[in-house]
């Protein structure tokens, strides 16, 4: 995380939960292998033990868009010192989007972000879903997580639509649906005769007016 943001920590954070920070949802559970040392020689121990003979493994990263890019440098590096063979897909937005639409095989490792308002709650995070042809890219397939998926729908209180949410994160973890990183926050600035600015994940234009 630290390589997009930099090193002001207010601005990120690591996250090992699939749901946005600071909204009701928001939990850990099923976290712990994401938040402890990292044990890169156990990592080796467990390539080797796989019976990996050095295939490549294609890692597609956008190159003209910061965040994409070098989380996709540091991807690349990480699977390197395990001893991975990397191809780094280092191509534009564009590219990218049109690549990681094709299956099989264009690829093994997309890196990609999302904004927290598409994070929070399971009716809008379509990248939390294990439905196969009809999940995220990837396609991940888990009736374990879309049993959680269903009973989130299903369920009557706030309260009890947490504690779901706490089985789903664990499941989505624990079948690997995608590998959160964390979650961050962006400066903006505006000129002191600009007004209307509402928050939001990205600068949204409309209402927003301009004094001499």
């Amino acid at each position: 995380m630290r390589a997009f943001p930099g090193n002001d920590e207010k601005m990120w954070r690591p996250v090992p939960g699939y749901f946005t920070p600071g909204t009701s949802l928001y939990n850990e559970e099923g976290g712990e292998i994401l938040k402890g040392p990292r044990q890169l020689d156990a990592a080796k121990r467990l390539l080797a033990e796989s019976g990996y003979a050095g295939q490549p493994v294609t890692c597609l990263a956008a190159q003209d868009l910061a965040n994409l890019k070098v989380w996709g440098d540091v991807t690349a590096d990480l699977l390197k010192s395990l001893g991975i063979n990397v191809d780094l897909a280092a191509v534009d937005w564009g590219t990218a989007i049109a690549r990681r639409a094709q299956k099989p095989g264009s690829w093994h490792l997309n890196v990609t972000g999302h904004a927290g308002v598409d994070c929070a709650n399971p009716a809008t995070n379509k990248a939390v879903r294990a439905n196969g042809d009809e999940a995220f890219f990837g396609w991940p397939n888990s009736k374990e997580v879309e049993a959680e998926v269903a009973a989130w729908f299903d369920a009557k209180t706030p309260d009890e639509e947490k504690m779901v949410v706490r089985r789903l994160n664990k499941a989505a973890l624990d079948h690997v649906v995608y590998a959160p990183i964390g979650f961050y926050l962006l400066y903006q600035s505006w000129r002191a005769n600009v007004s209307g600015i509402v928050k939001g994940p990205l600068p949204f234009f409309w209402g927003v007016s301009k004094t001499a």
